[in-house]
C-alpha cells in the first residue's frame, strides 16, 4: 500500500505510516496522541530525564574507574 500522505511504501495491514507518522484509518485517529503545548512540555521533561539518567550512569562510571586506578596505583 501507498501512504496517501508522504508516498511512501508501506505494508497492507499497517494502521500508521512509519515514514510520515500519518494514522491510516479514521477509526485510529482518535488514538493519535495530543498535539500542542503540553504533549510537547512532556516529551521535552522525558528526553531530559533520559539524559540526565545517562549522564549520572557515565559519571559513576567514571569515577569507578578513576577510584579504581587510585586504588591499584599504591
Amino acid at each position: 500500500m501507498i501512504c496517501p500522505y508522504c508516498k511512501s511504501e508501506i505494508p497492507d495491514d499497517a494502521k500508521k505510516c512509519m515514514h510520515c507518522g500519518e494514522w491510516m484509518e479514521d477509526a485510529y485517529k482518535s488514538q493519535k496522541e495530543p498535539e500542542g503545548c503540553f504533549s510537547f512540555l512532556g516529551e521535552t521533561i522525558t528526553n531530559l530525564l533520559f539524559w540526565a539518567f545517562i549522564l549520572l550512569i557515565a559519571g559513576i562510571a567514571v569515577f569507578a574507574f578513576l577510584d579504581y586506578n587510585d586504588m591499584i596505583s599504591w
